[in-house]
């Protein structure tokens, strides 16, 4: 790889690098019972699609222990960038998007690109001494063990990922202390209210700031597919059609999710907040945007069981106003100004480092022949954010 291409790729690299904090949340019951519609502020990874299909197995190393490639002498192991790419894949594949190979190819020469830009501004921290207290890694590590949601499934995935407590310690140090570095670059300078309002009224008329219609439902899941014996199906059948009759009768909601449901959602009442539309499943989502605030549904199916569910509320499309988005505005826009600022330095960085890339594994794909007067080829798909 030639440094031109390697500056020009760096600098697209997608920042932050996607770590061990990225892994933390399982993605299990997402389509029977999706998560709240994401704040302005912070986006969230959609749910994996129903029925996606399973992330096959990257290729191996010949040793993970060996580097593929170095920075300034120190190296990237073979094993960080797999782990890099193997997210990145899984996270594509869960949206619905197919790669050909020549797309999956790109993304591993991404996941490398990533981790060198990340190794460059690591390096640049450490250069200009910044530090992170012990207390602030401890309470971020505490976070994530937080959101693993119990001590079993934290250690399952520490075991999943090969590391332990100490690497997960020094891992997050490591982030929290680029991070420190990339909002120095910004010098202190922050996004006015007057270039906010700008941004605003320049894009609300694009829709950027459109809030879909929202269902805010709770679901009992009494659960069954279609591969289990019919006596299987039955009863599970019967037994949602009975939560619905009580439902529909007056009984406590809540009370029938604690006592029938069978999704994790049950300890909190199978409440899944308010979702927009296409996160559900399509039978799902039919059932929850054409019943009415109040109503009790009748049993319907989707791929992982039987379902009865109550709409709590419904808010129509909307459009959210100045006021409204103006603090979340400002920070977003403080982001772009210091993700600017850190792509910028890695151009910078790369310019002046020593990167030498041994793994072929991670080479960018060659582009296919064009004949003449054929359309440019389409971009290979960029690693999805955190």
């Amino acid at each position: 790889m030639t440094r031109t291409i390697l500056l020009r790729s760096l600098t697209a690299a997608a920042l932050p690098l996607l770590t061990l904090v990225s892994c933390g949340r399982s993605h299990d019951d997402a389509a029977s019972a999706p998560v709240p519609s994401p704040s302005p502020s912070a986006a969230r990874p959609a749910a994996p699609a129903p029925g996606a299909a399973a992330a096959p197995a990257p290729p191996t190393p010949l040793d993970t222990h060996k580097p593929a490639a170095t920075v300034n002498g120190r190296p990237i192991p073979a094993a960080k960038v797999y782990s890099v790419y193997r997210m990145n894949q899984q996270m594509l594949l869960q949206r619905g998007r197919q790669l050909s190979g020549n797309d999956d190819q790109a993304l591993k020469a991404q996941s490398l690109e990533a981790v060198i830009a990340d190794e460059l501004l690591y390096q640049a921290a450490l250069a200009q001494g910044v530090t992170v207290p012990p207390a602030e890694i401890e309470a971020a590590v505490k976070q994530l063990k937080a959101r693993a949601g119990s001590d079993e499934a934290y250690k399952k995935f520490l075991a999943e990922s090969g590391v332990d407590d100490a690497d997960v310690y020094q891992e997050i140090g490591r982030n929290m202390k680029t991070a420190a570095y990339g909002k120095s670059l910004v010098g202190g300078k922050a996004v006015t209210e007057d270039q906010a309002k700008k941004f605003y009224d320049a894009n609300v008329g694009k829709g950027m700031f459109n809030v879909p219609e929202q269902v805010h439902v709770q679901f009992i899941l009494v659960r069954a597919t279609d591969k289990d014996p019919e006596s299987v199906r039955s009863d599970a059948k019967k037994r949602a059609e009975e939560a619905a009759k009580r439902a529909t009768a007056g009984e406590d909601f809540t009370a029938l999710v604690k006592q029938y449901s069978q999704d994790q959602t049950a300890s909190r009442g199978g409440d899944i907040g308010l979702v927009p539309r296409g996160v559900l499943f399509p039978s799902f989502e039919d059932v929850a945007f054409s019943s009415k605030p109040g109503t009790v549904s009748p049993v319907f199916e989707t791929p992982k069981g039987f379902n009865v569910l109550k709409v709590l509320e419904k808010n129509p499309e909307s459009t959210r106003t100045y006021d409204e988005v103006k603090s979340a505005l400002m920070e977003d826009l403080g982001r772009l100004m210091e993700q600017d600022a850190v792509r910028a330095k890695i151009q910078e960085l790369a310019a002046s480092a020593k990167i030498a890339i041994f793994d072929p594994a991670f080479a960018r794909p060659a582009p296919p022949p064009q004949a003449a007067g054929s359309p440019a080829p389409a971009k290979a798909p960029p690693p999805p954010k955190p």
